[in-house]
């Protein structure tokens, strides 16, 4: 068993261990990069809610940021490869769920 990639799988469960995180999450992987406001306005939360949750998802290692100068500098959100393997990896799972019923 290697306990590094134990750890690492338990880090990014633990980030997908909430709603509005686990919502995010998802809305970043249908739209990768996404744009911070756009994101805050389809999930319909606080954008100072929205910034700590997606900081919890960043720091996991489960989405990375683009910062990006428009009208004002504003950060766009897409997948790390180990957010889009831990995505592979919960709806391999579901599918295998919903063949069980």
């Amino acid at each position: 068993m290697d306990l590094r990639k134990v750890r690492e799988k338990l880090m990014a469960y633990r980030a997908l261990d909430n709603p509005h995180r686990l919502r995010a999450f998802v809305e970043i992987a249908r739209e990768q990069g996404v744009y911070f406001n756009d994101l805050a306005r389809k999930l319909g939360i606080e954008r100072g809610l929205l910034a700590y949750h997606v900081g919890v998802l960043y720091s996991a290692g489960l989405v990375d940021r683009l910062l990006e100068r428009r009208s004002k500098q504003t950060s766009k959100y897409m997948l790390t490869e180990k957010g889009e393997r831990i995505l592979r990896e919960l709806s391999s799972k579901s599918r295998r769920e919903k063949g069980r019923r």
